[in-house]
């Protein structure tokens, strides 16, 4: 049994794997200020309605105040230490970029990912979550960049922070773009204008990558934007299947 731990901004999204199968996959908020033990009762409470405990961990992290409080609840609940993937990590990942150490664990797994999903032909990810990223492949299975966009939710917020009057929404996809009041205008200012930005980065991105491209799309929001963008393909565990191929290639190179 394989534990898996995404680290981002706002989750950690938990998968439990037996070998290759996901088994489970759960959401723990993002909170350096909660203790170890809270962390380590809400990483072991799943495992008591599995076969057994996991024998090992492995973690993505883009959240350096995390690390150190997730490894010892790790610890505290399974007995043993986490391994953190970071650029440094020796997992047979070309990083074609100018400055490899500083591409997120997150980018590197979602490569692993691309390449096992489309092996051979060049691909892109695109996660939506507190940041959207796209993260490029190309033919021989090299990393070689992307882009950084601010998530649906992230901006939704801006607006409502930094405005006197606009009021927070949660972003849906609207019938019209023409809104009614102001709860309707920010909707479809935030659906239409969002999509369009995908579309927009998407259809260069498949240019510059040449050939036809692969494309998965993965994170939480992925499924509002799916009806808008045909031909992608959803992998809701792009970035998990990514640690648990991390895994295997670090278990394979400390033999």
């Amino acid at each position: 049994m394989l534990l898996a731990v995404d680290v981002g901004n706002t989750n950690l999204t938990v998968g439990a794997f037996a070998g290759d199968r996901l088994l489970r996959r759960w959401r723990l908020e993002t909170d350096p200020r909660r203790s170890v033990g809270w962390y380590a009762r809400a990483l072991k409470r799943p495992f008591h309605r599995m076969d057994g405990p996991p024998v090992v961990a492995v973690v993505g992290s883009v959240v350096p105040d995390m690390d150190a409080v997730l490894s010892a609840a790790i610890r505290k609940s399974f007995g043993f230490f986490p391994s953190f993937v970071t650029p440094r990590s020796p997992l047979g990942l070309k990083l074609k970029v100018r400055t490899p150490g500083q591409v997120g664990a997150d980018r590197i797994l979602n490569a692993l990912a691309l390449r096992e999903l489309f092996a051979g032909r060049p691909s892109v990810a695109i996660d939506f979550g507190t940041a959207t990223t796209f993260d490029c492949v190309d033919a021989g299975g090299a990393y070689i960049g992307g882009a950084i966009l601010l998530g649906p939710n992230s901006a939704a917020r801006a607006l409502h922070e930094f405005t006197a009057k606009l009021p927070l929404v949660k972003p849906r996809r609207p019938r019209t773009v023409i809104g009614k009041d102001t709860v309707g205008c920010l909707e479809a200012g935030l659906y239409y204008g969002y999509l369009g930005m995908i579309r927009e980065v998407l259809a260069r991105t498949k240019a510059e990558l040449g050939g036809k491209a692969g494309v998965a799309v993965t994170g939480g929001l992925a499924p509002l934007f799916l009806e808008d963008l045909p031909g992608v393909r959803h992998a809701p565990d792009l970035t998990l299947r990514g640690l648990r191929i991390a895994h295997a290639i670090l278990h394979n190179h400390g033999r």
